[in-house]
């Protein structure tokens, strides 16, 4: 769908290609996991050394984690404790966001 508002033509990425379930299932969840650590980090105003140093990991795990690179769920949730972060699960909202 292209729409145009103000001169300004917003289009969805699924207009030109194919996006893989896998973006949606995956790459999305995990930039929200990302950006909630790079803001908490912020927040602290801790650097990824400093954190790594309060939750006893090596910083390379930690720049794991804020690259998108795999890691393991220990991983994150040392992460996220030294951040007064929490993981909340809840029922998926089916509802695709393809405007970019």
């Amino acid at each position: 769908m292209v729409s145009k508002k103000d001169d300004i033509v917003e289009m969805n990425i699924e207009d030109i290609m194919d996006v893989p379930n896998e973006y949606y299932s995956i790459s999305v969840p995990k930039l929200k996991i990302i950006n909630a650590i790079k803001e908490g980090l912020d927040k602290k105003k801790l650097s990824v050394r400093k954190l790594a140093e309060k939750v006893n990991l090596k910083h390379p795990q930690i720049i794991r984690v804020t690259n998108g690179n795999n890691y393991n769920v220990d991983t994150l949730l040392k992460i996220l404790d030294g951040l007064d972060l929490e993981i909340e699960i809840k029922p998926k909202n089916n509802k695709k966001k393809k405007s970019f």
